[in-house]
Formats: structure tokens, C-alpha cells, sequence
């Protein structure tokens, strides 16, 4: 039965933190049981491009095979596994007082006695000498022999009104919070490889953009210098294109820059060496998510570990309010000893068993077991608390990331319009310039919104699939399983 109260009570702090996360919201703004309508149809890339590998790649990954790679290699993974099996080594510990104690010790020696001196007379009798604490030997008295001594004891704590019992039930909640954060650990190398494997997409893809501003403005100075020499363009036109080279080589350096380091922090993610050349490979398509804010708080509910982890904190706290209880109530214990003794000459021996039951009650120590039960009482409104704190935490959590997917996604299809209109601008500004009506400015400034343009595009991709991520880590959940077509990476062709 204690074990249904125990259900009972955690189902009572699992609706309690429903009521609070996802019921009141609803209440207050109805709206977040609705699918947001930017979310309904999925993110389409305008044109998709393969991604260019590094030179001797050493190791070739998808998303998926990158998270697999990392749950193998990351070093601080394995040091939360370990926790699990502390915890583990930690319930066979508080099983032990369950269990007797039996211990045996075993001697083999030799003694000499030789008394003399004046010694102590005694009426009636000889003389002696005092022998401290409380013995007394007769003087003359001379004997030396070797003998054998063999003793055994069992002790069995036979209750303790729940105290052990109490520990124990700490100790398997102990050994539950450590695989629950275990599990945790794991969505948290797998949120960190997933963000650093879309940081390598979007450095590769800001490269792309900046490569191709640099052909095109390396094109415009190099037909700036032919004018120039045939007399057809002032020479400061031709400084202003290779000013416009240089900031355009200077983006690419950046992003070449960048590329390299977010390579480097994956390979950390992931647990490789730093210096390790990795190629990722190409998303074709985007993921679609159609979740309601209203579905995402009841996912996250339902699959975030850390609610399960303040359910076993607060049971933990309860059981520790227990044990002070118990300790006010007394110890009975079984003890069993048995000696054997034998003398080697003259042969003797001595066999000495003894049983007893003992019961142990400590009657007063000063106060010590009030202030813990004291304690206990605080620690388990404490926890209460930090559950109620966690949830609002969460919640937040999860609004923060779905209203930023929201915006991420309605950024993407935002971002067409811009793309479309600067490459039009740029062809007809080109145009123009070739027949000699378009100025170097011009040319220059259409360029530059193009190249921007690209560029926010891009980020608006990666931005949605960053906050994607965010939002399932959120929830709790793996939105890249079982998503077949989420190993590449979605990019728009610069013109």
C-alpha cells in the first residue's frame, strides 16, 4: 500500500504542474491550443546545392550519424553514465544494514608470567602484586605457554522502525535520478551536435554567398580596368570596384573563418579531435513542424526529465522525513559471540558463548533529532517548491523557443522577396551598365543588396532549424529521429 500512496502522490504533482504549465495558459490566451498558422505547411528552400568537402576529410556525417557518434565518444557523457552506476554501488550500501554482520578472528601465540619483588602482604595469605586495572598475582609465580584463540560473532539489526528501510527507499530514488539525468545528458550532446552540425551548414552556406560576391565583384573590376584602359571610365570608378573586392574577399575570409571554427566546435560536440577534418552532408529539404504552444507544454510535461526527477526529489524528501521520525524510536539487535580458547601446556581450554538481544533507545542528545526532523520538513517544502519553480522555468522555455520558430519561419518565406527583387535589380543594373547608362555606385550598391540579401536568407534557414532544435530540447523530445531526410542541408543557389 505504501507504494499506491506513493503513485497517488506523484500523479497529484504531475497534474499539479499540468495545471500550472499548460491549463492556466490555455485559460488566459486560447490562441495556444491552435497550430500558429506559419507552422501549417513546411519551409520550401528556393533551390537546394551540394556542399563542398573540406580537403582529406577524415570523417563523413549526417546529423544522424553525428548524434550516434557523439552518444559513443563524448567524454562527458560517459562521466554521467558513470553516475548511474555510483548510484547503483550506493543501493547495495544501504541494502547491507539489512543484512547480519559476521566477522571471525583467529590468534596464535605464546605468554610468559614471572611475578616476584616484595610485593603486597595480604592477612591470611602470601604476598602479591597489584596488577592494574584489578588483578592481583602471587609472587613466585612463573609459567609460560603457547595457546590458540578463536572467536566469532553475528550481529543482526533485527528493526529499527524504518530507518534502513527509510535510506534504502533514498538510495533506489538516488539510483532513478541518476538514470533520469543520464537520459537528460544524452538530449543534451544530442542538442549540442544538432546546433553545431547546423552552425557548419550555415558557414558553408554564408561562404557560398560570400565566393560568389567575390567572382562577381572581381568580374566588374577586372571589365572596370579594360574601360579604364581604352579611356571609357575615370579612374576613380575602377578604385571604388576594387574597393568593392577587397570587402568582398574580406567577407569571405570571415566566413572561411567561421567555417573552420564551427568544424572545430562539431568536432567537440561530438568528441572527436578538434583538428579532425569533418564533411557534413546536405539537407534536401527542411523539417516541417505543425505543433500547437498548448501541444508543446504537454509534450514537455510528459517527456522532460526533469519533472520525473522532482517527483523522486520530493519521494526522496519524504523518505527523509521518515527516517527522522524513526530515529526517534529504539534499536533492537541480535548479537551472537562465541570464543574458544586453548593452552598449550599445561592443556586447557575455555569456550565462552554468549547471546543477547539488546534494545538500544537514545533518550535525549540534546535536541538533534527534532532540529532533523525539523530540517526534513523544510527540505521536502523545499522541494515542492523547486518543483513548482522548475515548471514555470520550463514554460518558459518552451514559449521562448516556439515563438522564435514562429518568427524563424515566417522569416523564410519573408526572405524570398528580397532574394528575388536584388538579383533583378542586379541583372538590370548590370545590363544598364554594360551599355555604358549605370554608374560604378550603381553597380556597387545593387551588388551589396544582393550579397545582403543572400545572406539573411540564409541565416532566416538556419535560424528556423537552430530554433526547431531549441524547441525539442525544450520539450524533452528528438525531433531529428526517424526524420530520414534530415541529413542535408536546404540552400539557395546564388545567382
Amino acid at each position: 500500500m505504501p507504494g499506491c500512496v506513493g503513485s497517488k502522490r506523484s500523479l497529484a504533482i504531475e497534474a499539479g504542474l499540468a495545471e500550472r504549465m499548460v491549463v492556466e495558459i490555455s485559460r488566459s490566451e486560447p490562441s495556444v491550443a491552435q497550430t500558429d498558422p506559419a507552422l501549417l505547411l513546411p519551409p520550401t528552400p528556393q533551390t537546394a546545392t551540394e556542399v563542398r568537402e573540406p580537403p582529406n576529410a577524415v570523417n563523413h556525417l549526417t546529423l544522424e550519424t553525428a548524434i550516434a557518434e557523439a552518444l559513443q565518444r563524448q567524454p562527458r557523457l560517459k562521466a554521467h553514465l558513470e553516475s548511474i552506476e555510483q548510484a547503483r554501488q550506493g543501493e547495495n550500501i544501504a541494502l547491507a544494514p539489512f543484512l547480519p554482520i559476521v566477522s571471525a578472528g583467529y590468534s596464535v601465540g605464546s605468554y610468559a608470567v614471572d611475578v616476584g619483588g616484595i610485593g603486597v602482604p595480604v592477612p591470611g595469605g602470601g604476598n602479591f602484586n597489584f596488577l592494574p586495572p584489578g588483578g592481583v598475582i602471587p609472587i613466585g609465580f612463573n609459567f609460560n605457554t603457547g595457546y590458540e584463540l578463536a572467536e566469532f560473532r553475528v550481529q543482526w539489526l533485527v528493526t529499527d522502525f524504518g530507518k534502513r528501510l527509510g535510506r534504502y527507499r533514498q538510495a533506489e530514488i538516488a539510483a532513478d535520478v541518476a538514470r533520469m539525468q543520464a537520459q537528460r545528458a544524452r538530449q543534451t550532446v544530442a542538442h549540442e551536435v544538432a546546433m553545431a552540425y547546423y552552425q557548419v551548414l550555415r558557414a558553408q552556406a554564408m561562404g557560398r554567398v560570400a565566393e560568389e560576391s567575390v567572382r562577381r565583384c572581381e568580374e566588374e573590376e577586372a571589365l572596370a580596368t579594360k574601360l579604364e584602359a581604352q579611356g571609357a571610365l575615370e579612374r576613380e570608378n575602377v578604385l571604388r570596384s576594387r574597393v568593392q573586392v577587397a570587402a568582398a574577399r574580406k567577407l569571405l575570409d570571415s566566413a572561411q573563418a567561421s567555417e573552420q571554427i564551427s568544424r572545430a566546435a562539431l568536432n567537440l560536440a561530438i568528441g572527436l579531435k578538434v583538428s579532425d577534418s569533418t564533411a557534413v552532408e546536405p539537407l534536401p529539404e527542411l523539417p516541417g513542424f505543425n505543433e500547437s504552444l498548448a501541444g508543446c507544454l504537454e509534450l514537455a510535461v510528459v517527456s522532460r526529465q526533469e519533472f520525473a526527477v522532482a517527483r523522486r526529489t520530493i519521494d526522496s524528501a519524504r523518505e527523509g522525513k521518515g527516517i527522522a521520525r524513526a530515529d526517534f524510536a529504539p534499536r533492537v539487535i541480535a548479537d551472537g559471540f562465541y570464543l574458544d580458547y586453548h593452552q598449550a601446556k599445561p592443556g586447557g581450554y575455555v569456550d565462552i558463548p554468549i547471546g543477547s538481544i539488546k534494545l538500544e533507545w537514545g533518550l535525549f542528545e540534546g535536541g538533534r533529532k527534532i532540529a532533523e526532523l525539523r530540517m526534513a520538513d523544510s527540505k521536502l517544502r523545499g522541494s515542492l517548491a523547486q518543483a513548482e519553480a522548475l515548471s514555470d522555468s520550463i514554460a518558459f522555455q518552451v514559449n521562448e523557443a516556439y515563438r522564435l520558430l514562429v518568427a524563424a519561419r515566417r522569416a523564410i518565406d519573408r526572405g524570398k522577396a528580397p532574394v528575388e527583387q536584388t538579383r533583378e535589380t542586379f541583372r538590370i543594373v548590370k545590363a544598364r551598365s554594360r551599355a555604358g547608362d549605370a554608374t560604378t555606385t550603381e553597380l556597387i550598391e545593387a551588388e551589396t543588396a544582393m550579397t545582403r540579401a543572400s545572406q539573411e536568407y540564409q541565416a532566416a534557414i538556419f535560424d528556423y532549424l537552430a530554433c526547431l532544435a531549441k524547441l525539442d530540447y525544450a520539450m524533452g523530445t528528438s525531433h531529428w529521429q526517424g526524420n530520414e531526410t534530415a541529413s542535408a542541408q536546404p540552400a539557395e543557389k546564388s545567382p
